[in-house]
């Protein structure tokens, strides 16, 4: 079973750099166990051949996306992961009941919940790795619908694609949100090419999805050309909700 990071709970509530006092520590603990006992697990994904035209058409499944992003995200990528990942409405129900006994819990709800599902999402992500390193590949870092310049309306084509109402009882609103609230859809490149040695790295130097002025890679990373020292701009990232965050 997964674990829940708690110092990202804590940095999704605003205790940056800091430790929450002892009372919340106790009160977000009580609220971690109560969405331990109320989730659901749910995930799929197929794997599909891809096609990679620079500077911005990404071919796979039937589909043609045009993204800047996520042609850098997939470049160097023969096959990609169409994936998607719940951790139950069980959530959205202790999120709802805390909205009526007092904000304070709905805060922690939500904010436990957004590390619940990274921390679902980055474990099934480790079982893909093993398996694909079998066969001398690596995956690339998940890339959202909505992330970066990755449409939203994708969503409807994971849906239909990877059948979620049936397969993860993931349904979309009109406004293409996702419920349960606590899911995930991503693309994950498969490749043999190692153009770097970590996450970290590749996201820092080839597709970092917060640069969208076309700089360099090393503009991008925050590479301090005089001193040759990279201050890697995910790294001090304030986005409370990208998942690219280190």
């Amino acid at each position: 079973m997964f674990e829940l990071r708690l110092r990202e709970i804590y940095r999704y509530l605003g205790f940056r750099g800091t430790e929450p006092p002892a009372d919340t520590v106790k009160r977000i603990q009580q609220c971690v166990d109560r969405m331990y006992a109320a989730m659901t697990l749910r995930t799929t994904h197929r794997k599909f051949p891809v096609s990679v035209k620079k500077p911005d058409t990404v071919e796979i499944a039937g589909l043609t996306i045009h993204s800047r992003n996520l042609c850098k995200n997939l470049d160097g990528c023969d096959q990609a992961y169409m994936f998607a990942a719940t951790v139950g409405v069980g959530i959205d129900r202790l999120i709802k009941r805390g909205e009526i006994g007092g904000m304070i819990d709905a805060l922690i709800y939500q904010a436990a919940g957004a590390e619940m599902i990274e921390a679902y999402a980055d474990e099934l992500n480790g079982a893909l790795r093993r398996t694909e390193a079998k066969r001398g590949c690596r995956l690339r870092p998940r890339f959202s619908p909505g992330y970066g310049d990755v449409p939203l309306a994708l969503q409807k084509d994971f849906s239909r694609i990877l059948e979620l109402p049936k397969t993860c009882g993931i349904t979309l609103t009109d406004t293409l949100l996702m419920v349960p609230s606590k899911s995930v859809t991503a693309f994950i490149g498969c490749t043999k090419n190692f153009d770097t040695e970590t996450e970290d790295a590749f996201l820092a130097d080839v597709a970092n999805p917060l640069d969208a002025t076309g700089k360099s890679a090393a503009e991008a990373s925050g590479t301090d050309t005089v001193s040759g020292e990279r201050e890697n701009k995910c790294r001090r990232c304030t986005k409370n909700d990208c998942q690219f965050r280190n």
